[in-house]
């Protein structure tokens, strides 16, 4: 039987056995057949591991095949003119973000075929480091691209994402070296005194683009490596990273939250920056916010934001719920919200929600429907890994792009991840993650989630680590 099919019909199994009784009804075996049978078949092939491999293309066509620009396939022959702009462009950041996907395939699976893929991202984007620091924002005809002042912050943080993931599972030097003198990069190079943020775009940039103030310009670094490696790193690197992990708190909450809405604006400059429907007034970059939030509190200590951020983080849930498709909306708008589904933006959703439920919250309420509404509607079952979005009733277009200069594997992959550690701790049963740091006496964690390790057993320079999480039977 062919492997799609196979694929359609456990989910379709899967949806006709769920009964809404708590969350652990679907497994963490689910995630990993996730992984392994719905992602890693878009993911594994010689077009997607690039040429030299490492050198991953930013465009490829629903199947998985290469973008052929002399015969391009139907989704790419006049896709919207914000891809069709920079078709002929192989973007930094989503070679970061297909570099960390690797790395999770590496970490629910154990197989080195993945950390040998991640190694190899990691390598092509350290070959692109500007002698003045930093990365470009893309490659076009092998040249780097833009001049240096016109690259964003945003571009920066997760150009480095697969390098983060890459040293939490390897604890490499070389990545912790490269992954410092980015963050420092970062904070002196766009930094801006007068503003007390962090700047979309340096003062000496376009003057189109120098104006932008910009919620992911801060946010985007706690995002994309900074939590991540925070635990990992050596003196005097954490403490700095600690204290500009604080900086980025308080610029957050200062500048760009709503305490009337309890949401977060994602830009300041703009004449609809606090409207409906302004630049990145969404679920998604609200609940990222309050995610990141609870994230660097705990990292910090800080207990009184720790509660501010789940109480919110709760709230926006809430706010988010579509009680048609019992599934998350994608946006507020004056007259309700978007029930339309966004595939980030429904992740992010869940993964706030997963680790509200792991800390004892009822918000496991809520992956009750909305895990199988992903599995079954957001997952391309004929090609592999999940739709950019689905309608409210889960139709998707074949024509949409699966991949492009915004879509990659971070989210989908991070989505696996983050629901199976939490479908194993509320079920009481251990989580088991592969790690590649030469020393079973190494700091392990369960990525960005609370856990205790029961067990470390290494073999063939690959750690196995068994963890059991909070939130599950015991």
């Amino acid at each position: 039987m062919p492997r799609f099919l196979v694929r359609g019909l456990f989910c379709a199994s899967l949806m006709a056995a769920f009964q809404p009784v708590g969350a652990e009804v679907l497994g963490g075996d689910v995630w990993l057949r996730h992984a392994t049978e719905d992602l890693l078949p878009f993911w594994s092939t010689p077009v997607a591991i690039g040429t030299p491999p490492g050198n991953f293309p930013t465009f490829r066509c629903n199947d998985g095949s290469a973008y052929v620009p002399a015969n391009p396939c139907d989704e790419l022959k006049n896709p919207p003119g914000w891809i069709k702009s920079e078709l002929g462009r192989d973007y930094v950041r989503m070679q970061g973000r297909q570099t960390y996907a690797y790395g999770v395939a590496f970490q629910l699976t154990g197989d080195k075929r993945w950390l040998d893929a991640a190694k190899a991202g990691a390598a092509h984007t350290l070959s692109l480091l500007d002698p003045k620091g930093g990365y470009p924002s893309w490659v076009e005809n092998g040249k780097p691209m833009p001049e240096e002042a016109a690259r964003t912050s945003q571009d920066q943080s997760y150009n480095v994402v697969g390098l983060a993931m890459l040293f939490y599972l390897t604890r490499d030097p070389a990545l912790e070296k490269a992954l410092v003198a980015q963050e420092q990069y970062v904070f002196k190079r766009f930094w801006d005194k007068d503003w007390g943020m962090l700047r979309w775009v340096t003062a000496d940039g376009p003057a189109e683009e120098s104006a932008h103030r910009e919620l992911v310009a801060q946010l985007d670094q706690l995002n994309a490596y900074m939590l991540l490696v925070v635990p990992y790193l050596s003196e005097p690197a954490r403490s700095q990273w600690r204290a500009d992990i604080r900086r980025l708190v308080d610029v957050i909450l200062k500048n760009y939250y709503d305490e009337a809405s309890g949401r977060f604006f994602g830009s300041l400059d703009r004449p609809d920056s606090k409207q409906p429907g302004g630049r990145h007034n969404d679920f998604g970059h609200t609940i990222k916010s309050y995610w990141m939030l609870l994230l660097a509190a705990r990292e910090l200590g800080d207990t009184k934001l720790e509660a501010f951020a789940k109480a919110g983080g709760a709230k926006v849930l809430g706010q988010a719920w579509d009680t048609q498709s019992k599934a998350w909306g994608s946006e507020w708008r004056a007259e309700g919200i978007n029930p339309g589904k966004s595939w980030w933006i429904f992740a992010e959703l869940d993964q706030m929600a997963s680790t509200l439920a792991l800390d004892g919250g009822d918000e496991a309420k809520y992956l009750e429907t909305t895990w199988p509404f992903w599995l079954k509607y957001l997952v391309d079952h004929k090609n592999g890994e999940v739709w950019g979005g689905v309608a409210q009733d889960g139709r998707s277009n074949p024509n949409s792009l699966k991949i492009h200069q915004w879509k990659n594997g971070f989210h989908s992959w991070e989505h696996a991840l983050v629901s199976y550690l939490t479908a194993q701790g509320l079920s009481g049963k251990p989580a088991t993650l592969y790690f590649a740091t030469g020393n079973t006496k190494s700091l392990f964690r369960p990525y960005v989630l609370p856990g205790s390790v029961e067990a470390v057993e290494e073999k063939d320079g690959i750690e196995t680590v068994r963890f059991s999480l909070s939130g599950g039977k015991r």
